[in-house]
């Protein structure tokens, strides 16, 4: 039996998108020194090479894709997006918005001067910005009636346009912005450990570019006259005993009787004393805790240790600095705060945001009780609310239906535009009533990724047919104006943040990464600056740019017609 490999792909849709996502996401994996291709062009590339052979997919395939994508865009940017539009954020979101006003303004002046059309323009914008939720928008506001004009007709052109404009740039825009964060500090005679170190400095935080991350452990000592002398009739609270020793005291016994003492607890000589803590502050404990005095008591140590992660949600907490909770005062202890998927600075004057979350660890009830006081446990389970999941994409698609008339003009949301705006509210619901819409992390991770790259599989395939020719009729004026659509806004943005916003430039940096949502080069500013300060500022623009990226696609091609 013979079978024809070629013709089982260009009959099976489903088939042809996996082999493409099995070739382009090795291809992804491969590096070139410290710089690695990556999921989204590894499976662009295959793409390409396949359209270019003539092989092609349902537009269906390709719709569902791109709406995964920009749902769990959406559900991802929701925990912070309302904080910082309202509140802490702006002077990131006007940041945002000077390098995507620059970035569409410089977009359409290329378009003019290399008589451009509307499909390329959108295609370049996207591309050189590497943001696919851009390219979506675009796309979305075409295919699915945001905009009707009467003279453009070829519909389907346009759109092998925008994938073939994207496809030309997004490596540019890629490669373009790491190579400007690597050499522009060092053009500027900028010193970015310093500024970085200065930052900390202002704001006490803490540099070590890697945090160890140790469990705390218990041990029991017996309470012998030199610590009771010490101690001398002092209460808990007046004594300090956590400034002075690392540890917190855990659990007495008395005369055989096992109690949590409170603040206003006296120690006596004799007592059998549990005490919490890390490794190192058992190991630094004065030798009138520890010298021949341990107690090896399994009533006195069965105390669980556990470690959660806390979601910060309540109001009472929100803006306020870490140092503000005591934890330690509590008997918690914490190990990282992440912040729109960035691990922040650990110290006691970070500012909490809504939607952090807090790596505790601790004596059980106690994690449980500061968890009802800030917040909520996020829930170690591998079930996703899918009632939720699809009844909020069901609204998306709703609101995304919704449609203006203007004279000639019909304009409307878009399933893009709905469904973020829809994925933004069960991110922001979930933040705020953990009993509804979970979904763990790495199942919104699968269908995130796998949703981009099946529509990336797509953008591909589209253009593949026609790439070669764009590459020698127009493939030099592509690719130039990619690269300046790359580099002004980000020149206009650090200028900018600068003169105008007064922003130190680690932070700068870092909030130039994040509005231009590229994870990989704020990974770089950690490596230059040997620590993650520069995250503070990438945080800040990151989930307010997720939402203007799709406004700026829709509205490229609104502004065109």
């Amino acid at each position: 039996m013979t079978i024809d490999l070629l013709q089982l792909l260009h009959h099976s849709d489903a088939l042809l998108m996996f082999v493409i996502l099995a070739i382009g996401l090795a291809l992804g994996r491969i590096r070139i020194g410290s710089f690695q291709i990556g999921n989204t062009i590894g499976v662009l590339f295959a793409a390409l090479l396949f359209g270019q052979m003539g092989f092609h997919i349902s537009p269906n395939i390709e719709s569902v894709g791109f709406m995964l994508f920009i749902f769990c865009v959406g559900i991802e940017a929701g925990p912070h997006f309302f904080s910082i539009f309202f509140r802490d954020g702006i002077r990131y979101i006007a940041l945002t918005l000077v390098i995507l006003i620059s970035a569409e303004a410089i977009a359409f002046i290329c378009a003019h001067l290399f008589n451009l059309g509307p499909g390329l323009t959108a295609g370049i914008l996207a591309g050189s910005l590497t943001s696919t939720p851009a390219l979506v928008a675009a796309q979305d506001a075409l295919q699915n009636g945001m905009l009707h004009a009467t003279g453009h007709s070829d519909m389907q052109a346009i759109l092998s346009d925008m994938s073939i404009g994207y496809a030309l740039t997004y490596l540019i825009g890629l490669v373009g912005l790491m190579v400007m964060i690597r050499y522009k500090p060092t053009l500027l005679g900028i010193d970015l450990e310093h500024e970085s170190r200065k930052v900390a400095r202002e704001r006490g935080l803490d540099t070590s570019g890697e945090q160890k991350v140790y469990l705390p452990i218990i041990r029991a000592y017996r309470v012998g006259p030199e610590l009771a002398a010490w101690i001398g009739g002092r209460t808990l609270r007046e004594t300090g005993i956590y400034p002075h020793t690392g540890c917190y005291v855990e659990r007495i016994r008395r005369n055989g009787i096992l109690a949590s003492p409170a603040g206003d607890a006296i120690i006596q000589e004799g007592d059998e004393i549990a005490l919490i803590g890390y490794p190192e502050s058992h190991e630094k404990l004065d030798l009138s805790y520890r010298n021949g005095k341990e107690v090896f008591d399994k009533d006195l140590l069965d105390r669980k240790i556990v470690t959660e992660d806390i979601v910060v949600k309540h109001s009472s907490v929100v803006g306020r600095h870490l140092r503000d909770l005591r934890l330690t005062e509590q008997g918690c202890f914490l190990n990282s705060i992440v912040r729109s998927q960035i691990e922040m600075p650990t110290n006691r004057d970070i500012m909490l945001q809504k939607g952090d979350v807090l790596k505790i660890c601790g004596e059980e009830s106690k994690v449980q009780k500061l968890a009802t006081k800030i917040g909520f446990i996020n829930v170690h389970s591998q079930t996703s609310d899918l009632v939720s999941f699809t009844g909020f994409f069901v609204l998306g698609l709703l609101i995304g239906s919704i449609s203006l008339v203007l004279g000639t003009l019909q304009f409307g949301l878009g399933n893009a535009v709905g469904l973020l705006v829809s994925g933004i509210l069960m991110g922001y619901l979930r933040a705020n009533h953990p009993t509804m819409g979970y979904v763990p992390t790495g199942a919104l991770r699968l269908a995130k990724d796998l949703g981009l790259t099946v529509f990336m599989a797509g953008i591909g395939l589209n253009a593949g047919s026609g790439l070669f020719e764009y590459l020698s009729n127009h493939g030099m004026v592509v690719l130039l104006s990619g690269l300046v659509v790359c580099m002004l806004p980000v020149i206009f943005g650090y200028l900018f943040g600068i003169f105008v916003l007064k922003m130190n430039p680690a932070l700068l940096l870092g909030a130039i990464t994040g509005a231009r949502t590229c994870a990989p080069a704020v990974e770089l500013l950690h490596d230059m600056s040997k620590n993650n300060i520069p995250s503070l500022g990438y945080a800040g623009t990151y989930a307010i740019a997720n939402v203007l990226m799709t406004l700026a696609g829709s509205m490229l091609i609104a502004l065109w017609f």
